[in-house]
């Protein structure tokens, strides 16, 4: 199939959302799933093999519990771990195989998607308790099933998105606290993460024009944080990390609906906010799962053992707003999930402003967080957390937090976030306003643009970042076309970057955190190359424990082979960490530079090279000479 042919009529073109009302005139918009492809390399690796692995997650094990609900014969055991508790993720599943198909054109993933969701709908047909769900598990079917709707034009789903959401709204308890504290009252009333519901509830309007689902949306405004945001007023608390940013996901959509600013303030305010005072140098966030906590340092607190002396506290509030021991079986980041709440919230403000800052976010993430996952297992185990620790850390599946009822943490909801994490790879390279194409991440891949009636590829050919260089394109089109095209240079980039056209340098800005743009007429085989070095640099891990830094060079972060102390001054690695000979990417001490051995040396190497069970050194402590 060519995958560039949209015969979709239900799918959509950034913000164009028909019939429902859009209020607002983005800057820029995305491919919506499709014309992009991703070329040969470690990411493209990740995609296919996701797809492979949840092509043969057997139907008869996804469909299980709700056949059982329905009384239904079921001859399988159905899922281990969160999905067999209640198939929490199986909307989730349904939105990765939409997606996935859109990128790939594999017929195999729309043959799944709608096969699951037949299936789904004879269960319903038999049990009105499949229409009886939590806040969370709602929310995910929502998603999934509108999913199938813009991205397949399988229009069947849309009167049981209309049940679902009827069912909701009589059963869902509304007079409970609004401040997105997780704590047991929200739990023992099943309507944790309420306020994530308006993002999807918000498109189902604008998909369909259903009045129902923008009220609905309305009733689960999440003014708390919006008000504090727009009032610049950080004392938030701690809350639930990943859920608290795709909440800003639902600001979103209520900006394009409403047309009210005071979405798109908050959502500007919280991206400032994050990230200048509450993520790693990967682009992870919420150690512990939490985020907004009022401690200051409670970042470089979290990377510590609980015997340094540096240590604030044994304990720590939690999201639900309980003090509890330190443990780190709770880690760094829940590295799918929280990828995918930035991937949809940066992408959001990317089309809305236009601005190129909103790419920074995002490229931490891109190589640094999913990039540098582990494959998802066959049997649901999932590299749930990355982790950062002072004393060290491996990239593992298992995740050793026990359930009360016994079940392991398996099926759970990072494996319902990461496959739409790597079909989201495909979706935030490249946005196009009317007159030009934007270049926001620099993965090998390669776009069609239908402009004025004309297809304009533009192919990035280099292998960036895994070899070193500069960023080559190459545009084709029959006969020539004037346009601009604007690529984002990384906040970074802040050596001797330049840019050329046939070999030939261009007299344009190219300024770290902008657009390096030009407006041409360009011709089928024009060749835009950028350079942008990349520096060799240190990132504390906050302001009230500089002496905690993660080393990076250009987008990649870096960890040591071993646990130290090092000695030397962060404003100049490059003065003792050097280029190892002949091992490309990786990097050695000189001597003198490990504290209490003056003879050895340390190397360090990409964070996404480490491999399953390999031992890594991330956050290290550096004392000056």
């Amino acid at each position: 199939m060519n995958t560039d042919t949209n015969n979709n009529a239900a799918v959509n073109s950034g913000m164009l959302y028909q019939p429902g009302t859009v209020k607002i005139t983005p800057a820029m918009q995305a491919f919506g799933y499709s014309h992009v492809a991703l070329k040969p390399g470690h990411w493209k690796q990740q995609q296919d093999e996701t797809i492979e692995m949840y092509l043969g997650i057997p139907d008869e094990d996804l469909l299980h519990i709700f056949r059982v609900k329905a009384g239904v014969p079921s001859e399988a055991d159905g899922l281990a771990g969160w999905y067999g508790a209640g198939a929490s993720t199986f909307g989730q599943k349904l939105g990765a195989y939409a997606k996935l198909y859109r990128v790939t054109g594999d017929f195999r993933l729309q043959e799944k998607a709608e096969l699951l969701a037949d299936e789904w709908i004879a269960c319903a047909e038999q049990s009105a308790e499949l229409f009886d769900n939590d806040t969370y598990v709602y929310e995910k079917l929502l998603g999934g099933f509108l999913d199938l709707y813009e991205y397949l034009g399988y229009e069947r789903i849309l009167p049981y998105v209309l049940k679902l959401t009827e069912a909701a709204m009589a059963r869902f308890k509304q007079d409970i606290a609004r401040d997105g504290l997780q704590d047991h009252g929200l739990w023992s009333s099943h309507m944790i993460e309420w306020y994530t519901l308006p993002e999807n509830l918000y498109r189902a309007y604008q998909l369909t024009g259903e009045e129902k689902y923008k009220d609905f949306a309305k009733v689960w405004d999440y003014d708390y944080l919006w008000d504090k945001l727009n009032n610049s007023d950080f004392a938030i608390g701690p809350r639930h990390a990943y859920s608290q940013v795709n909440s800003l996901s639902s600001a979103a959509r209520a900006y394009e609906v409403t047309g009210d600013e005071r979405y798109l303030s908050a959502m500007k305010v919280a991206y400032d906010e994050l990230t200048a005072h509450h993520i790693f140098a990967t682009g992870g966030y919420g150690p512990a799962e939490c985020l907004f906590t009022e401690k200051e340092g409670y970042l470089g607190d979290s990377l510590k053992s609980t015997w340094d002396s540096t240590l604030s506290s044994l304990t720590y509030t939690n999201f639900a707003g309980t003090e509890v021991t330190r443990n780190d079986t709770w880690g760094s980041c829940e590295v799918s999930c929280c990828a995918w709440a930035v991937f949809k919230f940066s992408s959001y403000l990317l089309q809305y402003t236009g601005e190129a800052k909103y790419g920074e976010w995002v490229e931490k993430l891109l190589y640094n967080g999913t990039g540098a996952q582990l494959p998802v297992k066959p049997d649901g185990r999932v590299m749930y957390y990355a982790n950062y620790f002072l004393d060290g850390a491996v990239k593992t599946v298992e995740d050793r937090r026990l359930q009360e009822g016994g079940h392991n943490f398996e099926w759970q909801c990072c494996t319902g976030t990461f496959p739409q994490d790597v079909a989201e790879y495909s979706n935030m390279l490249y946005y196009h306003s009317e007159d030009s194409l934007y270049v926001t991440q620099y993965l090998p891949s390669r776009v069609k643009w239908a402009k004025d009636g004309m297809d304009i590829t533009v192919e990035n050919y280099s292998q960036y970042p895994e070899v070193e260089g500069a960023v080559k394109l190459r545009i084709s089109l029959e006969g020539s076309a004037e346009f601009g095209l604007k690529l984002r240079v990384p906040a970074w980039a802040t050596g001797l970057n330049s840019l050329k056209i046939n070999g030939e340098e261009v007299e344009t800005a190219v300024v770290p955190g902008e657009w390096a743009s030009v407006r041409r007429e360009w011709n089928d085989g024009d060749i835009m190359e950028i350079d942008l070095p990349f520096p060799l640099y240190f990132r504390a891990v906050d302001a009230a424990n500089p002496g905690i830094a993660a080393l990076s060079y250009g987008p990649l972060v870096l960890v040591a082979d071993k646990m130290t102390r090092f000695i030397g001054d962060t404003a100049d690695p490059s003065g003792w960490i050097h280029p190892a000979e002949g091992q490309p990417y990786t990097f050695e001490t000189d001597k003198g530079h490990v504290a209490g051995y003056s003879h050895l040396t340390r190397s360090f190497q990409p964070y996404y090279k480490i491999g399953e069970m390999q031992w890594y050194y991330m956050y290290n402590e550096i004392q000056p000479r």
